[in-house]
């Protein structure tokens, strides 16, 4: 069959030839059958995806206990620490076995409070520790 082209017979300037070609091209792939891909095609990329987790959150929440438990092993008696509440005191007692601690609030009027020892979250330096504050006579 040879191609015939005729000038009236133009789509978009394409000859009937070159559609009839076209034509047979699609009807070839058509007849083959187009894999899927497999998981073993995404396996790399969620091997990827894991790495990129294990950097950006699992590591640095690791990091991040393994120094506050750092912290808590190395509390002593007279540190002045602050817990997750808020609350700034000076360690009186450390009760490994119990897992509390005893805080000195106010030394004045000896207040003194028992917490858990993962509650806290800071131990203050010096310059951290705030001053005592002066409570003013209020009594009428």
């Amino acid at each position: 069959m040879s191609p015939v082209v005729a000038v009236g017979n133009n789509w978009f300037g394409t000859s009937l030839s070159s559609l009839a070609m076209l034509a047979q091209d699609t009807t070839a792939t058509a007849g083959e059958v187009q894999q899927q891909p497999g998981f073993l095609d995404f396996l790399p990329m969620f091997a990827l995806m894991g790495v990129v987790v294990y950097f950006l959150l699992i590591r640095p929440q690791r990091k991040q206990a393994k120094e506050h438990q750092r912290l808590l092993d190395g509390l002593e008696k007279h540190d002045h620490v602050r817990t997750i509440g808020g609350i700034v005191g000076k360690v009186a007692q450390v009760d490994a076995d119990h897992d509390l601690i005893v805080l000195t609030i106010d030394e004045s009027k000896n207040v003194r409070m028992r917490v858990a020892r993962q509650s806290v979250a800071a131990v203050l330096s010096s310059e951290d520790t705030p001053p005592k504050i002066k409570e003013e006579d209020t009594a009428r």
